[in-house]
């Protein structure tokens, strides 16, 4: 396997990509050299970024070892996958997908389009910056990967054969576990560092009996609801947008699960955003107030955005099969208001009291500002976990969140 670093990148592209200009050495940088809003944390693979003033490149390597999680032994074929992924995903959305050059199999190495002059979206939202087309881009982004390679509207056995091809085992694996079943062993884990009192509050509510058996329940889903091909970590930090257009990237993860865990999964980053910017710092309370509810409008308008382009397709393009049946898409619908906010809160929970930093929480200077910031977004997922089979529409979620903040900031009077 031939390993790329700056050194020899340029050898290496000239093999693959001979029309790109050489006549002047290549502008060559690795993620990890530039601070993190402009890259990323980088955590898996080794990427660099190449241009030859024409060409803007990403050229990303699989290795057995993460780039940072060195201790994680990785499956080195996870890149030949993830571009086979991307180009399905490119087929039915090529507007939201950078453009696709080569794969190498051999070295575990493939190139994309750089998008990198764009916001991570993650890092755009902590600045407090404004994307009016977000909500309307994430939803149908989702909804229209999902149809078009669910069974829904893909012949059975296509469907059986892209299930196993992507089981994606080893990299689920990473998932599989810490992200819905709480630590218990000491104290729970804070990448924040609360102090015992706070510390203390967060694990009661987390060792909820309701709590646990909701999560465990949405353990079983993830592991065992193979409904569509599914991004798997789709956040805010694998989304790159402007005023006008949006890319995803890193889909490492992909596997067949449930419709409703990408939408909840991103929905929670957005959560996140709304309960943070109650404590972080803003040049006014007025940017405050409209940052916020943008936010909040950006949470139901994904489920809406979502469920809208998804049924649209359903009625166009869905098998015979299903359409014929009276009532169906009400229930899904309906199973998808209550998995997706689930996810949503149980992914907020994961993150907030895992061992990985979460930037939401993490840019709040004040140590008793981040600790009440992560501990009134513990209150509103537990909350959300304890109703969200009662919702009935998502202004049930939203209204959940209002009244959790209210009830908490009004400590604060």
């Amino acid at each position: 396997m031939f390993l790329i670093d700056k050194s020899n990148i340029t050898d290496y592209l000239k093999m693959h990509m001979p029309y790109l200009d050489y006549s002047k050495p290549l502008i060559i940088s690795e993620i990890g050299d530039g601070n993190e809003n402009e890259d990323g944390d980088g955590y898996l693979n080794f990427v660099f970024r190449v241009s030859d003033g024409n060409y803007k490149l990403i050229v990303k390597q699989s290795r057995e070892h993460g780039r940072i999680a060195s201790f994680l032994t990785l499956p080195v074929d996870r890149g030949e996958q993830e571009y086979e992924s991307m180009r399905i995903r490119s087929a039915i959305v090529p507007e939201y997908i950078p453009k696709l050059y080569f794969c190498d199999k051999e070295n575990h190495v493939f190139v994309t389009e750089d998008v990198s002059h764009m916001h991570i979206l993650r890092f755009g939202l902590n600045q407090n910056i404004i994307f009016p087309k977000l909500a309307k881009q994430l939803g149908e982004y989702l909804a229209k990967t999902h149809f078009y390679t669910s069974e829904y509207y893909l012949d059975t056995k296509t469907f059986r054969d892209m299930t196993i091809h992507f089981m994606n085992h080893s990299m689920r694996n990473i998932f599989d576990n810490f992200h819905f079943i709480t630590k218990t062993e000491d104290h729970p884990a804070t990448g924040s560092d609360l102090d015992a009192r706070y510390a203390s509050y967060v694990l009661e509510l987390l060792l909820d009996p309701q709590v646990q058996v909701e999560r465990h329940k949405l353990h079983q889903k993830y592991i065992g609801q193979g409904q569509t091909f599914i991004h798997g970590d789709f956040h805010t930090s694998n989304v790159f947008i402007d005023q006008e257009d949006m890319k995803v990237i890193d889909m490492e993860y992909t596997f067949c699960g449930p419709f409703a865990y990408d939408v909840g999964y991103m929905q929670s980053h957005l959560l996140s955003q709304y309960l943070s910017a109650n404590f972080r710092l803003f040049s006014s309370e007025e940017e405050r107030k409209e940052f916020k509810d943008y936010m909040l409008s950006s949470l139901r308008e994904v489920y809406e955005e979502y469920c809208n382009c998804f049924f649209d397709c359903w009625n166009k393009d869905a098998k015979d099969f299903y359409r014929a049946v009276p009532l169906l898409q009400e229930s899904v619908r309906m199973d998808l208001l209550h998995d997706t906010t689930a996810f949503c809160a149980n992914s907020n929970l994961s993150r907030t009291t895992g061992d990985i930093g979460y930037p939401e929480y993490d840019m709040i200077d004040d140590p008793a500002q981040q600790a009440h910031a992560i501990c009134m977004s513990v209150v509103a997922d537990v909350n959300i976990l304890k109703n969200h089979q009662s919702y009935q529409s998502i202004d049930d979620f939203i209204n959940d969140i209002l009244a959790t903040e209210k009830e908490y900031m009004s400590h604060f009077d």
